[in-house]
């Protein structure tokens, strides 16, 4: 039975100019995630990144003794060769998320973007519920990539049931792995299998790895020995993720900005996005001015 989740992945590629913005961000996650930890042991946070950003990520990422900070290399779990790095970013990204805590041995773990911030207090033990995960779900009729995703799983597409929701959420490392290997073949990796169907649908979204990960588990019955029941969390007062006070554009942030003060943001992460392309002072002051 599942009694904590202490552990996080971030997956994080370094591409704009001088590299300082995806750096700021993801100082400011954990920072975020600093303050608003609340337990006895360090919480786990397992950065993924190409090489080339492996150096500059360990030597510059901030460091707090409640967050331990490792960072880890695609090389060490995808050949330099493979199919992987054939994949658009975007994909890339969602296979890390999967496959790195699985081949790790994960339990439960959050997953982070790096336009993710913390405004919550929260434990090990604030996202479990009866011995399973209190996840993120969303309706299926809402995206386009549900009936998608259930074509490339080979299962009937269910417009009336939900699905997990998008970064920020928690998963399994048990079905993550199940998840990938329903794709794994005699003679192509899941990679490689998964790859055909980006193309097959032209520039749309296939697949996300939580509606891959939600569909697997579907179609072999054990979705929810590990997961609480889409009800259980609409109705809790626990929300892993706050919708009303993300921020999309520089225009949402001018209107939330002012209203923010020390109140509750009404879920324990955020989202600020940054394609706003908001100042990352102006960022810190709003994140971390939520009460926790």
């Amino acid at each position: 039975m599942l009694k904590e989740i202490r552990q996080a992945i971030l997956p994080l590629a370094l591409r704009r100019i001088l590299r300082r913005g995806d750096l700021e961000r993801a100082g400011l996650l954990i920072e975020s995630l600093s303050r608003h930890w609340r337990d006895s042991r360090p919480f786990e946070l397992l950065i993924v990144s190409p090489p080339r950003d492996v150096g500059v990520l360990r030597t510059n990422l901030p460091r707090f003794p409640n967050i331990d900070i490792s960072v880890r290399s695609e090389s060490d779990f995808f050949p330099a060769l493979g199919t992987f790095h054939l994949l658009p970013g975007w994909y890339r990204q969602q296979i890390v998320k999967l496959l790195v805590p699985a081949s790790l041995g994960f339990g439960s773990y959050l997953t982070f973007d790096s336009d993710v911030c913390c405004v919550g207090d929260f434990d090990a033990t604030t996202f479990v519920t009866d011995g399973r995960i209190l996840s993120r779900w969303e309706p299926k009729i809402h995206h386009a990539w549900w009936p998608r995703t259930a074509r490339v799983v080979g299962m009937p597409h269910n417009e009336a049931a939900h699905g997990l929701s998008v970064t920020p959420n928690i998963l399994h490392g048990l079905l993550a792995a199940q998840t990938l290997d329903h794709f794994r073949g005699r003679l192509l990796d899941p990679m490689a299998t998964l790859g055909t169907w980006i193309v097959r649908n032209m520039g749309a979204t296939a697949w996300t790895e939580y509606s891959l990960y939600t569909c697997v588990a579907e179609l072999k019955g054990n979705l929810f020995d590990h997961h609480v029941h889409w009800e259980t969390y609409y109705r809790s007062d626990i929300k892993l993720y706050s919708e009303h006070t993300c921020v999309w554009s520089a225009a949402d942030f001018e209107r939330l900005a002012g209203q923010a003060g020390r109140r509750d943001a009404g879920g324990k992460f955020i989202i600020v996005q940054s394609r706003a392309r908001i100042p990352i002072e102006r960022v810190r002051d709003y994140c971390l001015g939520f009460a926790g």
